[in-house]
């Protein structure tokens, strides 16, 4: 009993421990002061000034409804392809 209860400890603690030095490691993606959501923050921003987000956002819709197209299409397709022929 008392062994089994030294070792839950001894695995905990190493975990801790473990978890700890793993939290403890520098930033690799961002060094910064200000830190990485600031510069998400900045980027953000200067889409939307700079008209590259409407411009993404009209990009975005003209691929979603030329999708829409294309499925209509093939449903077409299919439909009078399984239509019994007279």
């Amino acid at each position: 009993m008392i062994k089994s209860i030294a070792i839950g400890s001894a695995l905990f603690l190493g975990l801790n421990v473990t978890a700890g030095l793993i939290g403890l490691q520098p930033a690799a993606a961002c060094n910064r002061i200000a830190g990485c959501a600031m510069d998400n923050l900045w980027e953000n921003y200067a889409m939307m000034h700079s008209n590259k987000m409407t411009d993404a956002m009209a990009a975005g819709k003209d691929n979603i409804e030329a999708f829409r197209r294309l499925q209509e299409a093939e449903r077409g397709v299919n439909a009078s392809a399984g239509a019994p022929k007279r």
